[in-house]
Parts: structure tokens; sequence; C-alpha cells
């Protein structure tokens, strides 16, 4: 499935953060938004999502049922640990949901801490693990690396780059090295 955006205008706060924005991506492959704060990588983002339906255009094959994201704010169930805010949110198993924690550098014991025991970067690897998990056939990633240390980005950048192999992975980074080791195709905006 292709993904086609056609918007024709998008403002925020009566500013045009968007005007004749046109850009057709692969079915599968890897992609980056940069550019400066406030130049609508995120917003971009959220129209994708389905989240903001208030612009002028249409989004052809985005949507809900179509994307999985993991936004900059978490959105975890504060009632629920680590391995139960990925599972309920995505249907995965709890194998699944462990080996992926596993993989993003969660131990045994982590997997039971709820939200509130959990440091921002755990957080940030509950939200991008329930992204993984969640099979649609686009990945949306808000700066996926920025709280996290080298060995735990190395982690991440392998399993974003086997995802792109099968699903059209999109994702905002300022970060010159994850452009670097990545190689997407950049859009700035």
């Amino acid at each position: 499935m292709s993904l086609t955006l056609k918007i024709q205008e998008k403002r925020f706060d009566g500013k045009i953060i968007f005007e004749n924005f046109f850009y057709e991506f692969s079915d599968v492959g890897l992609y980056v938004l940069t550019g400066d704060s406030g130049r609508g990588k995120t917003t971009l983002l959220r129209l994708i999502s389905g989240l903001d339906k208030k612009f002028k255009g249409e989004i052809i094959g985005g949507g809900f049922e179509n994307v999985s994201v993991s936004f900059q704010e978490y959105r975890l169930f504060p009632a629920l640990s680590a391995i139960d805010n990925v599972t309920e949110a995505t249907g995965a198993t709890y194998e699944e949901a462990e080996k992926m924690l596993m993989l993003l550098g969660f131990s045994k014991s982590d997997l039971s801490l709820r939200p509130s025991e959990l440091s921002g970067g755990m957080k940030q690897r509950v939200s991008l693990c329930r992204a993984f998990l969640k099979r649609t056939p686009i990945l949306l990633l808000d700066e996926p690396t920025k709280e996290l240390d080298s060995e735990l980005k190395n982690a991440l950048y392998s399993l974003i780059i086997n995802e792109s192999k099968t699903r059209l992975v999109i994702f905002v980074s300022h970060s010159h090295e994850d452009i670097k080791i990545l190689e997407p195709t950049v859009i700035k905006l």
C-alpha cells in the first residue's frame, strides 16, 4: 500500500504550516523528516496517522488502521506494567513483547514496572515497542533516539532498518548521527 500526501493547506494557530505539499512514498523503505523546530514534522505525522484531520487536501493510504506510531508523548496506561502496556495496546503475545523489550534494554524485573516507576528513556522504549509490534503497513517514529544511549541506539537502528525492508518507516529526527547511520531518504521541511 502506498502513501500519498496531497496537502493543499494546513494551518496551526492561524499560521500556514503546509501549502501545496505533495509527496508519494514507496510501499517499503526508510524516510526521515528533518528541519528546524516548528516546521511541521510532528504535525505531518499526526496528519498521516489520521489524528489531525483539520487540513485541506487528502492523504491516501494513511489513517489509524494503516499506521502504528510512537510520538514524543509516550501515552502509557498508568495502571499497567511495561509489558502489559505493550500487549494490551498491540495484541502481541507476552513472549513477543518480552523479546522486543529485552532487545531494547529491559531486564526481566523491569517488565513488571508501572510507568510511574520508569525513567523517560524506558517509557520511550515501551512506546517504541508498541509501535514496532503493531503490524501495520506504515510505522511512524517521532524522535526515536532522543533519550537513548549509544548501545540502545544501535539496537534501535537495527530494528528500524529491518522494519524498513517490510513496511514504510517514516521518522522525525534532528540527529545527524541517525541520518548518517540509517541512510534514509531525507525530506527537509
